[in-house]
């Protein structure tokens, strides 16, 4: 039986998961990698995440001393889980049409 999910985009949705939920609860920037740390994950991979994120213009990104991201919009967990595993990888229908 082939596996239709992505394991590595699983672990990152989680961290994207946490990162929002952390981020939702300030209005200042908070950095990735301690987020990470608070909840014994990868701080490299945080930041991936969170640089992801910025990309698609979901955080804002400031350098130096008390900067990292905030949020720019408010995201919902269907959001998120779309933009790890769209629907058409998800649903092997979908992806034959």
């Amino acid at each position: 039986m082939q596996t239709y999910y992505n394991r590595t985009n699983m672990v990152r949705f989680d961290y994207g998961v946490i990162l929002v939920e952390s981020l939702k609860n300030t209005s200042s920037f908070l950095d990735a990698k301690a987020v990470a740390r608070a909840h014994k994950l990868s701080p490299s991979l945080m930041e991936k995440v969170a640089q992801d994120f910025r990309k698609v213009g979901w955080l804002e990104s400031r350098r130096g001393s008390g900067g990292g991201y905030r949020l720019v919009k408010n995201i919902n967990l269907k959001e998120i889980m779309d933009f790890f595993n769209p629907q058409y990888k998800f649903c092997p229908i979908i992806r034959k049409l």
